[in-house]
């Protein structure tokens, strides 16, 4: 549980359509979802950022309209997600 809320880790999930990360922002307080240079939403937990992916539920219409149902690495929560250091 503690590396879901470590403020220094990065997550990553490889989609068909872009690199979606979770990344704690400090000015907010809280966890941006973002793909590239685009934030689709503050959260106040990893968990909730990675649900709104996992329910196609972002505001980002490529992935939310996609047909996820055959995606064998779809993530289900934010235990999926690749855990990466900031540098």
């Amino acid at each position: 549980m503690e590396e879901i809320n470590n403020h220094n880790n990065i997550f990553i999930y490889k989609s068909p359509v872009g690199t979606f990360h979770i990344a704690y922002n400090p000015n907010s307080g809280k966890w941006t979802l973002g793909l590239k240079d685009e934030i689709y939403g503050e959260y106040l937990s990893t968990v909730a950022a990675a649900d709104d992916v996992y329910c196609q539920a972002t505001g980002f219409y490529e992935w939310d309209s996609l047909d996820i149902s055959n995606l064998l690495d779809a993530p289900t929560d934010i235990h999926c997600w690749e855990i990466r250091r900031k540098k």
